[in-house]
């Protein structure tokens, strides 16, 4: 169970929130139930700052974005594959400066997975596949439950939230974004996701 954390992050506050045990979703590439939640609002500040400017079709993708997400362990396990449409999407400097996030406002198809949140503070670190300055959050059910890797809260507040590196391509309009790693929970996972296009603040 992840504990209710407050902490002062650059340039935003990061929280992680925990609720009671959430009602069962499935998702048609994968999915199970959940019992307990956590949520970071720099994911969130990342998807607010991220839905102010619109992000057009590129990179050869649908949408925004792809997210390919696989999960062992736990009520969610399973590997998800969804398209980020709409307003979010990827971008460098919505968060911070030179800092690059992945937010998922809306995801097709529709499902008990919502999209990945992710925060990447060192990009130079990550382009070399080393980067443990990230955080990383695959919520389930609208937040009930958060599959979270959370290694840069790990090292700040000296507790545990995840472990893993996060590996950046930045090729300025397209990107990849690799993340490998723990939940606090035990839960693995391994995403990628495919930036379609990344808007720079």
């Amino acid at each position: 169970m992840i504990r209710r954390t407050l902490a002062v992050l650059i340039p935003v506050t990061l929280l992680v929130a925990c609720s009671s045990p959430a009602s069962s979703g499935q998702q048609s590439q994968g999915g199970g139930g959940g019992e307990s939640a956590a949520a970071s609002s720099a994911e969130s500040a990342a998807a607010s700052a991220a839905a102010s400017a619109a992000a057009s079709v590129g990179g050869g993708g649908e949408g925004l974005a792809t997210a390919d997400v696989t999960i062992t362990g736990g009520d969610y396990a399973g590997t998800y594959q969804v398209e980020l449409v709409g307003t979010g999407g990827c971008s460098t400097g919505a968060v911070g400066p030179d800092v690059f996030s992945v937010a998922a406002n809306t995801v097709e198809p529709a499902g008990a997975f919502g999209g990945p949140q992710i925060v990447i503070y060192d990009q130079a670190a990550a382009a070399s596949g080393t980067d443990s300055q990230f955080s990383a959050a695959f919520p389930f059910n609208s937040y009930a439950y958060t599959v979270e890797v959370n290694p840069y809260l790990s090292e700040s507040q000296g507790g545990n939230y995840g472990e893993g590196t996060a590996t950046l391509d930045n090729r300025g309009d397209t990107a990849t974004v690799t993340i490998e790693g723990t939940s606090a929970n035990g839960e693995t996972v391994s995403a990628t996701i495919e930036c379609h296009t990344v808007t720079n603040f």
